[in-house]
């Protein structure tokens, strides 16, 4: 099977439909119902639904738009989030045994103000377990289902990308929105610091924790990004005289050939819109990797000691999860500090590298995905800590430094798998307008994978 072009709607279409009468919100939700009954015994993207609820929901908002009531922009759409974040009605277990079932009484910022402009609220997507990861299981990757999604938003990735929705809320702390968007090409955003609310968000590490949607291009992210953050988004299609930073290959260190490949015609193709490329000599991604690991172990154990859940649940966690807060108990005060100063040197570094730049242009991951056998965890030894530094490496740094940076498909490889290109500025409105000026000159994001007939996926 080889990748199609995408017959799924954007978030922009799906809104303009049901705002000239063309489609109703209900007939939105089940077109959305009937993929998900269709792919989900496959991808498992979703770990929550509620059918009978979402009609009702779907209902009245039928109702207000035949009397001429629109909530706002996103006014019946359905949109999935991540099982880290409050939807109320919904548990938010975070992938885990540790949490307990109890609906959540509210919404979390983002997710109220998703709501409050019309949005219809699908599910619960699948996420790694506390976001401490990059395969989520039990999710697969919908253009090829041997493979992980990525993650740790690996489940709101997948629904899109298997046109199971037209948009889903993810988090990101490390790259847990981009990678999962590169690796299921998709469109994945995450904002500057913050840009959205991150409340009601099972946290990570405070400073690096961010909320952000995944959609089928950069345009819906634009919209998706003035909604959560309420403020606009206007892009410029001019990319003329724009400082386009690339890097060179040895500062990124081992990167998939295919990949960098992909990333040097993308980088030709906004060349050829106006901007101008150059080199940066910023510091090696792979000196980011062993304090940002020392920090982030280190906060991740704070946060679940501070919630009562560690060590009082220890047998409840996966053996993964487990493992990695064993570890962070050895990590000292002094250590975490130590870390901290060593990437704030690079902080440094890394900024005075891009003083001169408007946008970096980056590969997301050094791989594409992986298959789920090479990903699995394994007790001995270090686990699934290898991939999880593979795939994080490129986008690590900008989360400690609070840049926003957007991941868009840029090409597929002999196998056929995504890869992401990642942009990265100083506001969300920027790396957004070059985004979206790449895929307006390519036809990468419109492919979609080649999933198998339903009664297939059944098998």
């Amino acid at each position: 099977m080889t990748a199609g072009t995408a017959t799924r709607r954007t978030v922009r279409a799906i809104a303009q439909d049901v705002r000239d009468g063309r489609r109703t919100p209900l007939e939105e939700l089940e077109s959305a119902l009937t993929r998900m009954d269709a792919v989900e015994p496959a991808v498992r993207a979703f770990v929550s639904v509620d059918p009978h609820g979402l009609r009702a929901e779907a209902g009245e908002l039928t109702e207000e738009a035949a009397r001429g009531r629109f909530r706002g922009p996103l006014h019946g759409v359905p949109i999935a989030v991540k099982d880290l974040i409050d939807v109320r009605g919904h548990a938010t277990r975070a992938g885990s045994r540790v949490t307990d079932d109890r609906p959540a009484a509210a919404d979390a910022p983002a997710v109220q103000r998703l709501r409050e402009a019309g949005a219809l609220l699908l599910g619960k997507t699948a996420t790694h377990e506390f976001a401490h990861g990059v395969a989520t299981p039990p999710t697969r990757n919908p253009w090829d289902l041997s493979r992980i999604p990525g993650g740790s938003s690996g489940g709101s990735a997948a629904a899109v990308a298997a046109g199971e929705c037209a948009a889903a809320l993810g988090s990101d702390t490390g790259g847990s929105v981009r990678v999962p968007s590169a690796l299921c090409g998709v469109s994945g955003l995450r904002p500057g610091r913050g840009n959205i609310p991150a409340d009601g968000c099972v946290p990570f590490s405070a400073r690096l924790d961010t909320v952000g949607p995944l959609a089928a291009d950069a345009r819906d992210l634009a919209l998706l990004f003035e909604v959560l953050a309420g403020t606009p988004c206007r892009l410029d299609a001019d990319l003329a005289g724009l400082r386009l930073g690339t890097v060179p290959d040895d500062r990124l260190g081992e990167v998939d050939p295919e990949i960098l490949a992909a990333v040097d015609d993308a980088v030709s193709v906004l060349a050829a819109a106006g901007a101008t490329p150059g080199a940066v000599d910023v510091p090696p991604f792979a000196a980011w990797s062993a304090p940002r690991t020392t920090y982030v172990l280190h906060d991740f154990l704070t946060v679940h000691r501070d919630r009562g859940w560690y060590p009082a649940s220890r047998d409840r966690y996966s053996a993964e999860v487990a493992s990695y807060l064993a570890h962070a108990e050895s990590i000292t005060a002094e250590a975490r500090d130590a870390a901290v100063a060593e990437m704030e040197r690079l902080e440094n570094e890394l900024r005075a590298a891009l003083a001169g730049i408007d946008v970096l242009a980056l590969p997301t991951t050094a791989i594409t995905a992986p298959p789920v056998a090479e990903a699995e965890f394994r007790a001995d030894g270090h686990g699934r800590a290898p991939l999880v530094g593979t795939l994080m490496r490129l986008c690590g740094p900008f989360s400690w430094c609070g840049m926003a940076a957007v991941s868009v498909p840029c090409g597929l490889t002999a196998e056929g798998l995504p890869i992401g290109l990642q942009l990265v500025g100083r506001d969300v409105p920027t790396v957004l307008s070059v985004a979206a000026r790449f895929q307006a000159l390519t036809d990468h994001h419109l492919r979609a994978p080649p999933l198998p007939e339903p009664a297939a996926l059944r098998a």
